[in-house]
C-alpha cells in the first residue's frame, strides 16, 4: 500500500481527499496513524515522465491538503509496504520517535524565502550592453570596456554581500532554518516557524526588501515540513 504521511490519530474526522489512483485511508495503531491508498503499490504507478510528473504534484497536494488539517511528517513520493501487516510493525518500532517529532512540529509550518538577483538600474553604466561601445574607438573603447567590467564586479560583490547580510538576520531571527544550494539565479532558504508567526515573517519581507535593493525577494505559501525531517 501506498503511504502519504505519518500523523497523530485523529481525535475528529479528517476530509480526505482522492488519492493518485483510488480512495485515501487512515491507518492507526496506539495513538499514531498512516495516511495511505491501500490499493496502490509501486508497480501501479505512471510509468511516462507527464504522468509521473502529476502523480508526483498529486501527492504533494494531497499531502499539503491534509497538512493543513493537522501536524504531519510528510513521506517521500513513491513509499510503500507491501502489506497493512508490515505498516503496523513500522507504526509500533517507530512510535515514540514519530510521535516526539509530531510534538515538535506541533502548530509550525515550513516557508520558502526565495532571491533572485536584479539586474542594476537602467541608467547605470552596468545596464551597458557591449554592442553600445562599438561606435567608441581605440583608447575610449577599451577605457569604456573596463569600467563597464568593473560596474558588473562590484555589482555581483554588493549581491552577494546582500545575501550574506539577509542571511545571517534570517537565522538570527529564526533559529530553525534550511539553506538549499544555489541554483542559476535563485537563491532559496527554508524557515520553519509558527503558523500564526507568518503575517509577521510577511511584513519583515517589506522590510528587507527595501534594505537589500539588489534582490527580488518573495514568500512561498506555508507547507509541510519538507526539509525538518
Amino acid at each position: 500500500m501506498y503511504i502519504y504521511a505519518f500523523l497523530k490519530t485523529p481525535t475528529s474526522p479528517l476530509k480526505l481527499p482522492q488519492g493518485i489512483k483510488g480512495s485515501l485511508e487512515i491507518i492507526s495503531d496506539q495513538g499514531l496513524s498512516a495516511l495511505v491508498e491501500p490499493n496502490l503499490q509501486a508497480e501501479d504507478l505512471p510509468d511516462t515522465d507527464e504522468q509521473l510528473m502529476q502523480a508526483v504534484v498529486t501527492h504533494d497536494q494531497i499531502t499539503c491538503t491534509i497538512f493543513h488539517q493537522t501536524s504531519l511528517l510528510p513521506v517521500r513520493f513513491g513509499t510503500c509496504f507491501r502489506s497493512k501487516t508490515a505498516l503496523l510493525e513500522h507504526l509500533v518500532l517507530y512510535q515514540q520517535n514519530y510521535l516526539n517529532k509530531l510534538d515538535q512540529l506541533e502548530g509550525k509550518a515550513e516557508y520558502c524565502l526565495q532571491g533572485v538577483p536584479l539586474d542594476p538600474p537602467a541608467n547605470t553604466l552596468t545596464q551597458t550592453n557591449p554592442t553600445d561601445l562599438t561606435p567608441l574607438r581605440g583608447r575610449d573603447y577599451f577605457l569604456a570596456k573596463k569600467q563597464l567590467h568593473h560596474h558588473q564586479l562590484q555589482q555581483q560583490q554588493q549581491q552577494t554581500q546582500q545575501w550574506q547580510q539577509l542571511l545571517e538576520v534570517l537565522c538570527q531571527t529564526y533559529p530553525e532554518t534550511y539553506l538549499a544550494d544555489s541554483q542559476p539565479n535563485r537563491e532559496r532558504i527554508y524557515i520553519l516557524m509558527p503558523e500564526s508567526n507568518e503575517s509577521k515573517l510577511q511584513e519583515q519581507l517589506k522590510q528587507w526588501q527595501s534594505q537589500y535593493t539588489h534582490w527580488q525577494l518573495s514568500l512561498g505559501n506555508a507547507v509541510p515540513p519538507y526539509h525538518f525531517l
